[in-house]
């Protein structure tokens, strides 16, 4: 049974993966890589999946956020490309001990060209037994 939930979770990574794979440096303290995979639900509601290695501590996190990401060149054409967005949904911090939580977001994306846009996100995680991180990340993705 084991096996399956692996195969069905391989399978279900390349639809999500369609839209976007995003790679990310997160800072200050503790500072790490990640990758993330992004994909649009309907016009403004995306949703994110990522992890992010910390060398330091916590070993690693997973998150999954929802997110509400309008194009503001909807609003005003010299706008268009510009996307803030805010959000949130469930982390986890692996390592000497595993904690589970809220995770809230909040940045802004722009995009390049149709394919390319580069992000600066603020990340908050409470952990429902306490522990709280908060970082900085700046990433890109890639459609």
């Amino acid at each position: 049974m084991r096996k399956a939930w692996i195969l069905a979770l391989l399978l279900l990574v390349p639809a999500v993966a369609q839209r976007a794979v995003s790679f990310r440096l997160s800072l200050p303290n503790p500072p790490g890589l990640g990758l993330g995979l992004e994909a649009d639900l309907e016009r403004d509601l995306a949703f994110r999946g990522y992890g992010d290695l910390f060398p330091g501590g916590p070993s690693l996190y997973l998150g999954g956020d929802l997110l509400f990401k309008p194009d503001l060149g909807r609003l005003d054409r010299d706008l268009r490309g510009i996307r803030p967005y805010f959000g949130g949904g469930l982390g986890a911090m692996l390592g000497n001990a595993t904690e589970v939580g809220l995770q809230l977001s909040l940045g802004f994306e722009v995009l390049l060209d149709p394919r390319t846009g580069v992000f600066l996100d603020g990340e908050s995680f409470y952990g429902f037994g306490g522990a709280r991180m908060s970082r900085v990340v700046l990433g890109a993705n890639l459609r």
